[in-house]
């Protein structure tokens, strides 16, 4: 929820005499709500496009890792990386 406005009376609003012809100026405060339901049903979408995860891959790479002995392919991380950075952004 999102409250905006400010919380300090302005001059208008301090003032109970009117003049004759002119309104007494007032602050317009709003509220926003969020959808809860729609946030949770982009939830699930988002969860449900990720790829499960494989406990025994991770487990090997820990020990690998552990080990001194894991070996990477430095070139195909790093496309990885440029070709998801470049998916994420919108070129349009």
């Amino acid at each position: 929820m999102r409250i905006q406005g400010s919380s300090a009376p302005t001059a208008a609003s301090k003032s109970t005499k009117k003049t004759k012809g002119s309104a007494a100026k007032t602050s317009h405060d709003s509220v926003q709500v969020s959808d809860a339901a729609g946030l949770r049903e982009r939830a699930k979408v988002m969860l449900s496009d990720m790829p499960d995860v494989r406990l025994e891959q991770i487990e090997e790479i820990r020990n690998a890792l552990e080990q001194g002995t894991y070996q990477m392919d430095h070139k195909a991380v790093s496309t990885y990386i440029v070709r998801n950075a470049l998916s994420e952004h919108s070129w349009g």
